[in-house]
């Protein structure tokens, strides 16, 4: 039988005089072990009533270790199964980083409530002088959200201070029309059949690489040049309009209308072309470009697209930037974005002068 449990206790406030505190935790028996837990965290009946259910839904799917006896590795494997639950996004790289980086650092075995910010600080203070801030940042970030999981979860009281280091700010690397035209000439040349089509398609919509990877013919509407995907990485769907380029890479690849099911870019058996890693890497070195990413193919199409005259509104809407300040960062390209802001203060300045009895306006020069 599982039960909320109170504990009180007295204690001598700033003044002398005695403060009654309660505490909050629930009662219960696991295979025949009682299981009693208080935590801190849990300031009504209600908040311990919310861990006492999810320590029972926990117990349901088989996890009849008792919260304080949890571990940084078990920790981890109910953090990684509650992302592949979602279908998170990050789940491979998140598992890369726990297993090769996090458990190593702290050990698999260590119960995660002996876990201490300064052990935490010294891990950001090694790493820090071994990879860039933004590889620290990731990795403490995802420590972090994994503690306030279990935290949640009831597997430790409180979550020590972790403060990633800021970030430096993206890449905002891209090619200008010459660089362009090198790279598609190298991928032309590649003996990846599609690499072409892939970068142009990349140049030209701004898609990610897994977007257009996994590109169906079923979300393509020729007719009205226009791709609508659904998978994307804020989960919300977005249509892509086709421009010309666009419109002609797909038409060679698939000249005849029976051809268009299934991926676009695919396999012999019809599955997922699979990475272009190499061959893209190869096109860059036989067209010269050195320091580029495939990801900074989507930064060359936002760029040129500012540069051209695209507001950061239809930039955003292109790109499908849930967070506007994702965008902002193409506005010091846009020629007309701060011209036509300045433009807004014509007049300001103005004053009036007499001139033979007239009044003429004078207008500070620009």
């Amino acid at each position: 039988m599982a039960k909320i449990i109170t504990r009180e206790w007295t204690s001598r406030g700033p003044t002398g005089r005695r403060v009654r505190h309660v505490s909050y935790g629930y009662d219960l028996a696991v295979n025949g072990k009682r299981e009693r837990h208080f935590s801190t965290e849990w300031l009504t009946e209600a908040d311990a009533l919310g861990a006492l259910t999810a320590r029972l839904k926990a117990i349901d799917a088989g996890q009849l270790v008792p919260p304080a006896a949890r571990t940084l590795k078990e920790l981890a494997d109910e953090y990684l199964q509650y992302k592949t639950d979602r279908k998170k996004r990050s789940l491979r790289e998140d598992r890369r980083i726990i297993k090769t980086r996090i458990l190593p650092a702290f050990g698999a075995d260590l119960q995660v409530k002996k876990l201490t910010g300064p052990m935490i600080a010294q891990y950001e203070k090694r790493r820090s002088g071994e990879v860039s801030a933004f590889t620290v940042g990731n990795e403490l970030t995802i420590l972090r959200h994994m503690l306030r999981l279990g935290r949640r979860w009831g597997y430790l009281e409180h979550v020590p201070d972790i403060e990633p280091p800021k970030k430096p700010e993206g890449r905002r690397r891209y090619l200008d029309e010459a660089e362009i035209g090198k790279l598609l000439t190298a991928c032309a040349e590649s003996r990846n059949k599609y690499l072409g089509g892939i970068v142009a398609l990349a140049v030209n919509t701004g898609m990610r690489k897994g977007e257009v990877l996994g590109l169906e013919w079923e979300r393509i509407d020729l007719s009205s040049a226009r791709i609508t995907l659904y998978d994307t990485k804020n989960g919300t769907p977005r249509g892509v309009p086709m421009n010309r380029a666009v419109y002609d890479a797909l038409i060679t690849l698939a000249p005849a209308a029976e051809q268009r099911a299934g991926l676009v870019f695919k396999a012999r058996d019809g599955g997922a072309w699979g990475q272009i890693r190499t061959a893209f890497a190869t096109a860059l070195r036989k067209a010269g470009i050195q320091g580029f990413r495939f990801h900074d193919l989507r930064h060359t199409a936002a760029s040129h697209l500012v540069m051209r005259g695209a507001s950061l509104k239809e930039v955003q809407e292109v790109l499908g930037h849930k967070d506007f300040k994702m965008t902002l960062r193409y506005a010091h390209l846009s020629p007309a974005h701060l011209r036509a802001a300045v433009d807004r203060l014509d007049g300001l300045t103005e004053v009036t002068t007499k001139n033979d009895g007239a009044a003429e306006p004078v207008h500070a020069a620009v």
